[in-house]
């Protein structure tokens, strides 16, 4: 993998992305605006990074789409809004722009990565390779009826990861078909990725992700960490014509959990995909099992379903979710 990675010494800041050519000089940044840019770096794709002609900047990170287009055009558009000035664009996802036009140095694909199994690489995001990244980091998405998934933006806390130098791959299904042969699928290309020599695996999914990260550890996947946020199969729970599966279908799922991979199960009140006593489940399997885990049970704050999607979740949990699975250190609030 070939990428060319240089400091933005204009912005004074501790940091790198990739770049493919010279970059003109960017306005120096007040302190508001450094300290903006320091939250960007632990947002996810796909993001967008604008600075003023008055050094103020703005920035939009998670949005879905096949590219960073929509991220570049809304945070321009938080950068116009400010009043009649120039907004230069200076950073989508991890390449350094400034102020050129992005789609001529951001490639749709980093040059000489790989698929993994059924897994593909993070559009329009630099990696760094199994040799050179600190690890490989793998999202696993959720569903929206009748929408093809596909396209949507990892959840905002994955940032605290990348920035880390994970490497960020996807596992995509357009549908649910066999979620128990996308398990193993799942597990066979993190097998596939260990013989690459990524040296550190994390799964990470929301809702049918989070169960399909659950059941490929199950099924004996080689992974450091599981990151399961708001686990489901079964549909919303009124559409539920037998409530006892679900639960039991949980169970098992956590029961077949061995010790070794650090676990963090997130779940919120009112999630309508949530049959309740899961949580309670899993501290008595864990008890037993001696699974290291972390459980996030109806934090105060958030609610829903896609709680965990927010910048607020990730802004609150992602540094104790990273302290967790970097050093086994069970820091408030997952603590």
């Amino acid at each position: 993998m070939k990428i060319t990675i240089v400091a933005i010494v204009t912005f004074a800041l501790a940091t790198s992305v990739a770049t493919a050519t010279a970059q003109p000089a960017a306005p120096s940044l007040d302190a508001e605006a450094a300290r903006s840019f320091n939250d960007f770096q632990n947002v996810a794709p796909h993001r967008a990074f604008v600075v003023g002609a008055d050094g103020k900047a703005n920035w939009w990170a998670g949005a879905s789409g096949a590219n960073p287009g929509n991220a570049v055009a809304a945070a321009m558009k938080r950068c116009e809004d400010r009043g009649p000035q120039g907004c230069t664009l200076h950073v989508v996802n991890n390449y350094t722009v400034t102020g050129q036009d992005w789609r001529q140095l951001v490639p749709a694909r980093a040059a000489d990565v790989p698929d993994i199994g059924r897994l593909r690489p993070q559009p329009y995001w630099s990696m760094r390779g199994p040799q050179l990244a600190t690890g490989l980091i793998v999202w696993s998405h959720g569903y929206m009826a009748g929408k093809n998934a596909t396209d949507s933006a990892p959840q905002s806390w994955i940032g605290r990861f990348t920035r880390l130098g994970y490497d960020l791959y996807r596992f995509d299904r357009e549908w649910i078909a066999d979620w128990a042969s996308d398990a193993t699928s799942l597990a066979d290309a993190v097998r596939q990725a260990r013989a690459m020599g990524y040296r550190r695996i994390v799964l990470a999914g929301q809702s049918a992700g989070a169960w399909v990260s659950l059941a490929a550890l199950q099924r004996g996947a080689p992974v450091d960490s599981v990151i399961s946020i708001a686990a489901a199969h079964h549909g919303e729970v009124i559409k539920m014509k037998d409530q006892t599966r679900a639960r039991s279908d949980w169970q098992h799922v956590i029961e077949g959990l061995k010790p070794g991979a650090k676990v963090v199960l997130v779940n919120f009140a009112d999630d309508s995909y949530d049959i309740g006593s899961r949580m309670g489940d899993a501290r008595s399997i864990f008890a037993r099992s001696g699974v290291d885990a972390v459980i996030i049970d109806s934090p105060a704050g958030f609610t829903g379903h896609g709680a965990g999607g927010t910048t607020a979740f990730a802004r609150k949990f992602g540094p104790c979710l990273q302290s967790f699975i970097e050093n086994g250190s069970k820091q408030s609030p997952c603590s």
